[in-house]
């Protein structure tokens, strides 16, 4: 196991344009002997370190770079897929479609965009509204969290769209939550038709480069088109671009990159979750919302070990990173024992 640390310090311009500033300010950690890391998060390091394929783990509090590490071989630099945590970027990206005029509002249906790309787009589908999808309740059958998850069979559908609309609704529209990646998809393929260009290229122009986040890469389906709900690769520094510019209403100096009203709504419960998550009881705009030891937070989550976990009242971020291409049980304890850190380490060792 490898480690590299950069060691807390206070940083010289707002928080949100530094660290945003991800290359050029950053820079490459120092290498340190491992077990060197700020005293007061000494455990939480350590807990970490011991979770198997665990890649990265990033703490910003109050202004400061309070702990950055990298394990197994990572760097600053490395590449990951984040899997789920994809759905809050396309969240995002929504945001910023309607505010450029792309989309009128989270009111339009599948219909208004995906009427004529898919022939005979049933009814029940085609009038289910933008809100519908992002707060996870079109309406589905499938649930990526209950019994056996459809991920497998979607993702090896030869066409992943047709797989999305031609599943049964068996609830009615905005009335029960359901976890499905075919919901988030629908939206990139909404945002391509809307935009005319994809979701990455689209987030490249609006999102990415004003953070000075590199090229990324994006998965595709057979189609073409980005999934919504998983695929984009970034580095933990992007991914704590991301959380910081959420915790700074969506501004990045003075300029508003996702809409502050959005950055709200998104980060607002909208439905109960049933607990489909520890610590995620309710449910934004793609953006998990719960609380613990009378703290409230939002995150965004992604199968075996991904996050961006962001606390308000604390003014903190924090970002985790794990490998995921491992047995369903061991990714399901991973993610279980990462988020335990954030929550019962992290959190009360950078909070009041």
């Amino acid at each position: 196991m490898t480690h590299a640390w950069r060691h807390a310090r206070r940083l010289t311009r707002p928080l949100a344009t530094a660290l945003l500033a991800v290359g050029a300010v950053c820079g490459d950690p120092a290498s340190y002997p491992a077990g060197q890391y700020p005293s007061h998060l000494e455990s939480a390091y350590a807990q970490i370190g011991r979770i198997a394929g665990v890649k990265s783990l990033l703490v910003v509090s109050e202004g400061s770079i309070v702990g950055e590490g990298y394990f197994n071989g990572q760097t600053p630099q490395s590449l990951h897929d984040v899997r789920s945590v994809t759905k809050s970027v396309t969240s995002a990206l929504v945001g910023i479609a309607i505010r450029e005029g792309f989309i009128a509002s989270v009111d339009q249906t599948v219909g208004d965009y995906l009427g004529g790309i898919i022939p005979d787009l049933p009814d029940a589908i085609g009038s289910l509204t933008i809100d519908n999808l992002l707060t996870m309740r079109a309406g589905w059958a499938w649930s990526d969290f209950t019994g056996a998850s459809e991920f497998g069979a979607w993702i090896r559908a030869p066409d992943q769209l047709e797989y999305v609309v031609r599943s049964p609704l068996v609830d009615p529209p905005g009335t029960v939550f359901a976890y499905s990646d075919g919901t988030a998809h629908l939206l990139a393929a909404i945002l391509q038709v809307a935009t005319g260009t994809s979701a990455l290229a689209f987030a490249e122009e609006h999102l990415f480069g004003p953070l000075g986040i590199g090229a990324r890469d994006w998965l595709t389906d057979n189609r073409g088109y980005n999934l919504g709900g998983v695929g984009l690769m970034v580095t933990p520094r992007d991914m704590a671009a991301l959380g910081l510019l959420f915790l700074n209403g969506g501004a990045l100096d003075g300029r508003q990159l996702v809409p502050a009203e959005w950055v709200v709504t998104s980060t607002t419960a909208h439905t109960s979750t049933n607990d489909a998550v520890p610590y995620g009881s309710h449910y934004g705009y793609f953006w998990w919302i719960g609380q613990a030891d009378g703290t409230d937070f939002y995150f965004a989550t992604g199968w075996g070990g991904q996050f961006i976990f962001v606390a308000p009242t604390l003014d903190l971020v924090v970002v985790a990173s794990c490998d995921w291409h491992v047995p369903g049980s061991q990714a399901e304890q991973h993610w279980w024992e990462i988020v335990e850190v954030i929550v019962h380490e992290v959190m009360p060792a950078v909070g009041p």
